[in-house]
């Protein structure tokens, strides 16, 4: 299982399984996803969240043009979850040095390996 699934938010697991729900039936997702259909009732009206298993078997049945949006809303949901955690560091004078050239090599990774246009691959 991919670990950042374990950090998204709420609202995000929610999205991602509206984005599967957007294609397919309640039943249809249900058995795709291995839980209820009254599971995934509960997880659209946020009574209750899909486990991180639950979210890695929704990505493993997204198809190309799913995953696409499943990305921004990944992204979306870590990179502000990033920089609260920046800002709060910030604010307790905790960031340290290392912290800000590992951003450093990252930011230069992500921009090495973007094409003109499309998707990136960061190796």
């Amino acid at each position: 299982m991919e670990r950042f699934v374990h950090l998204l938010s709420k609202e995000a697991r929610k999205r991602l399984i509206e984005i599967l729900l957007e294609r397919r039936g309640l039943r249809e997702t249900s058995a795709l996803l291995g839980v209820t259909p009254a599971s995934i009732s509960k997880y659209r009206y946020g009574a209750m969240h899909p486990s991180d298993e639950t979210l890695a078997r929704a990505l493993k049945a997204m198809e190309e043009e799913e995953l696409g949006e499943a990305a921004r809303v990944i992204f979306y949901d870590l990179y502000s979850g990033f920089l609260e955690f920046i800002e709060w560091a910030v604010q307790k004078g905790v960031l340290e040095r290392e912290m800000a050239e590992r951003l450093d090599s990252l930011s230069s990774r992500v921009s090495a390996s973007l094409p003109k246009r499309g998707r990136i691959t960061i190796r």
